[in-house]
């Protein structure tokens, strides 16, 4: 039968559920009643006075007299004060040890102790707050620092998979080592580990893609969406008759507001050359002169000269066919026939020809003196002594007087126009 925690009324009377399990047992209200063990030993029974309780009873509040082991004199002490192992020792008599013990923090306060530094083991609790800052050291009191925290505590990591892993006291909870297990854009190899952020990281995996203007293939890392090469775009612009020159791009080639600026690329009916103008599409190329830069020269190559198409061109059929390549249509100069002879033989065999030579070029040296176009000084180049013969006797018939210069090869023959006589 079970008892109340005194002794005195069994738990049936108390009408209570029977507590052996551990329980705290339920009181019945008498005094304890039960001796203290201190006061027992010293040959005096001092009773519990306090109410049926579970647990040992509270320290004793009688006193009672003991004799000092030293001294052998006798006084009353509390029961309270006195330990169940040790003979009393009054004041006066009492030596402190007053080493310090092991653990470095506390003194050993017996009487007449005779052990050595190393017999003095601290045997009191450590108690010092632990690195966790949660918890009290529990080991015997030592010196140094105190060992980690033994405590631990199941937690959830903070990721996607939540998983439930063993975390020493204040510490701080572990990454996921699991790859990451969310559904993906792509279905690439996961490389990255669970996280608990709101985005995954962008794929890195090397792919080809096709270039935004759809040139060529590109190889890029997979999170990449658009990416330009280093061709043209070539497009059609919204004119509908030139291309984008821009590098390849993005979205559209111009803006909607914006016209093209290119060169309107239509050919000229009057000279082929194209308009020039900036791009009009879709109207008509206007009614302008040609600009374009045509080259000029002279019968025998020498005097070149640059002129606008529309000063040329005379709007005939044969005139645009004949000044499309360098034009001979510039009058030649003195220094042209000067050049012209240079070219000839100093020594010529054919009379005839040297002859009709001269002639041509005494024709045309005076009609040029008559108007004033060259100097009335015309040089012809050193040939031999029969071909000056000739140029002398030919000279007057075009009013020109003749003089001869120089030595040698190297004598030459000048006319002077002085007007027909």
């Amino acid at each position: 039968m079970n008892y109340c925690p005194c002794g005195a009324t069994p738990l049936s009377v108390l009408q209570k559920q029977d507590c052996s399990n551990g329980d705290s047992a339920p009181t019945c209200g008498r005094r304890c009643g039960k001796e203290k063990l201190i006061c027992s030993t010293s040959g005096e029974q001092h009773i519990c006075r306090s109410q049926c309780h579970n647990g040992p009873c509270p320290p004793c509040t009688k006193s009672r007299v003991v004799q000092c082991i030293e001294c052998k004199d006798k006084v009353r002490v509390d029961c309270q004060d006195l330990k169940q192992t040790e003979e009393y020792i009054c004041g006066r008599c009492f030596k402190p040890c007053n080493k310090v013990k092991n653990c470095g923090r506390h003194w050993c306060y017996k009487h007449k102790c005779q052990g050595s530094d190393s017999s003095h083991l601290c045997d009191k609790v450590c108690n010092r707050r632990l690195g966790c800052g949660n918890h009290d050291c529990d080991q015997p009191c030592h010196s140094g620092d105190c060992k980690m925290c033994p405590h631990t505590s199941i937690h959830k990591l903070d990721c996607g998979c939540s998983e439930e892993v063993v975390v020493p006291c204040a510490a701080t909870l572990p990454t996921c080592n699991k790859p990451c297990a969310r559904i993906h854009a792509c279905d690439h190899e996961v490389t990255h580990m669970c996280h608990n952020k709101d985005a995954c990281p962008p794929c890195t995996t090397l792919t080809d893609k096709m270039c935004t203007g759809g040139h060529k293939t590109i190889t890029m890392p997979c999170y990449t969406k658009i990416m330009t090469c280093d061709s043209i775009c070539g497009k059609i612009l919204p004119c509908g008759q030139h291309q984008c020159q821009r590098k390849c791009h993005d979205g559209y080639c111009t803006k909607t507001s914006e016209k093209c600026k290119q060169l309107c690329q239509t050919l000229r009916n009057n000279c082929g050359h194209m308009c020039g103008l900036v791009c009009h599409a879709p109207k008509e190329c206007p009614k302008t002169n040609c600009m374009e830069k045509l080259t000029v020269t002279c019968k025998c190559g020498k005097i070149k000269q640059q002129k606008p198409c529309f000063l040329l061109v005379t709007g005939s059929e044969t005139d645009h066919m004949f000044l499309q390549s360098p034009q001979k249509i510039l009058q030649c100069d003195s220094e042209c026939r000067r050049n012209s002879q240079a070219n000839l033989p100093q020594d010529r065999t054919n009379d005839v020809d040297f002859m009709d030579f001269v002639k041509s070029e005494l024709q045309w040296f005076t009609e040029q003196a008559k108007k004033g176009l060259v100097e009335p000084r015309y040089k012809f180049a050193a040939t031999s002594k029969e071909n000056r013969h000739i140029i002398h006797a030919l000279a007057p018939h075009y009013g020109c007087t003749t003089d001869s210069y120089g030595t040698g090869p190297q004598r030459y023959t000048a006319v002077s126009y002085v007007g027909e006589t």
